[in-house]
């Protein structure tokens, strides 16, 4: 079986799961755009980014260290537990870092209550064992915990968007917070033990070690914030209310697409592990490009008719401006998912081979030339309705630069 057959198998198992929280998050998210409006939609939808980095940053990179160093063996043991208390470590770190970012960043934001509140909702994120689960290759346990996780969200959500008709940034995000304490009860559970709170030299010797390796794995993942939503602040910057409250619609189902690309990483991550094939094949490549690109065609086909049947609560569908605006932003930003598919097996390959600074330093090229266009460019007269076309700035750049170093280093073959 060709690797990129075997890739997609295990990535559409993985999308699959977490498909099931996302997409009742997804239709959640009608309702909360229902009741929040437009522009208070895209409010949250910049304290979801926010919390989306902090998330990053308690991850430090080390789900994908775990996974690229130990696989297995990282699921029991005392790599397990010493595991848990680099996770736990960073978590506690970055949920005081959310909180000092909200008192000297978001201050004066629609978003600075909320910013509180989901810093707390760190130490439960539901995905919070996911890790442990791809690891383990404990795929039942995985179901099982998003299976839970959809059935709180959806009840906590209903309750909250139509019982009580919350209508605030800070509510929604303490509504999220609250369901996602079912399955992160069930993971602790399922791994947790009292030794992992029992830290020794060893445990911080441990963690130190694993800071030193992950620190460019965490460099990679922050960069990559440099990419698709920066244009979100970009245009919370730059651009009127009304086109940020269009931009955030489109924002939002890049962002959930990226975020099953992630899994293909995985995915491919377990499939280079079990080959000894030290070569990239350009009809890997293609097909799974391919696969992306069609998946992904609708956004750029028929951007107006997606946008109105995947928001079919929101208010957006009755705005002819903004709808306009909206699909011009999804038909662009989706090749930034073709240009995440054809780059996938050279990110896969140097994760596995440990080139990780040469990737961060590729990563951050990408993304710096991505923030000079989206914030330097408007800032000389460009208009805030191109922020679109520019936020695939890093996307274009870094795909170039890993092609040409893989061609230049002849390890690509047909």
């Amino acid at each position: 079986m060709l690797n990129a057959f075997r890739t997609i198998r295990i990535g559409v198992f993985i999308s699959a799961v977490n498909l099931l929280i996302q997409g009742v998050a997804f239709l959640v998210g009608n309702f909360i755009a229902k009741n929040l409006g437009n522009v208070s939609f895209a409010y949250f939808g910049i304290l979801q980014s926010d919390y989306t980095i902090f998330t990053a940053l308690a991850d430090f990179g080390t789900a994908t260290l775990l996974l690229a160093f130990f696989g297995k063996k990282a699921s029991n043991g005392r790599l397990l537990f010493a595991s848990f208390q680099l996770r736990y470590v960073l978590t506690f770190a970055s949920m005081i870092l959310m909180m000092l970012f909200a008192l000297f960043f978001r201050r004066n934001h629609p978003a600075f209550r909320g910013e509180f509140i989901m810093a707390f909702g760190l130490l439960f994120q539901h995905a919070f064992f996911d890790w442990y689960f791809v690891c383990g290759k404990f795929w039942k346990k995985l179901l099982a915990a998003k299976i839970l996780h959809t059935i709180s969200y959806s009840a906590v959500m209903a309750l909250s968007l139509f019982y009580f008709r919350i209508q605030s940034v800070e509510g929604i995000a303490l509504s999220m917070v609250i369901a996602a304490l079912p399955a992160w009860s069930f993971g602790a559970t399922a791994a947790l033990r009292p030794r992992v709170f029992h830290f020794t030299r060893r445990s911080f010797l441990f963690i130190r070690l694993m800071l030193s390796k992950a620190f460019p794995f965490a460099l990679s993942s922050l960069a990559s914030f440099l990419y698709l939503p920066l244009g979100l602040y970009a245009m919370d910057f730059f651009a009127p209310r009304e086109l940020l409250g269009a931009y955030n619609y489109a924002h939002k189902l890049i962002i959930l697409a990226s975020g099953m690309m992630v899994n293909f990483i995985s995915s491919s991550l377990v499939t280079k592990h079990e080959s000894n094939d030290q070569n990239l094949h350009i009809k890997d490549i293609f097909i799974f490009t391919l696969f992306i690109a069609i998946c992904t065609s609708p956004f750029w086909i028929f951007p107006k008719f997606c946008l109105r049947w995947l928001f079919f609560a929101a208010p957006i569908r009755n705005d002819e401006v903004a709808l306009t605006f909206a699909a011009f932003t999804i038909s662009v930003l989706a090749f930034s998912l073709v240009l995440q598919a054809l780059r996938m097996s050279f990110v896969a390959t140097m994760l596995k081979e440990k080139r990780l600074w040469t990737y961060v330093t590729f990563i951050f090229i990408g993304g710096l030339l991505n923030a000079f266009a989206v914030f330097v460019l408007p800032h000389f007269g460009v208009s805030p309705e191109k922020i679109p076309l520019l936020t695939l700035t890093g996307d274009v750049s870094l795909s170039a630069i890993l092609f040409l170093y893989f061609a230049f280093h002849k390890r690509l073959r047909m």
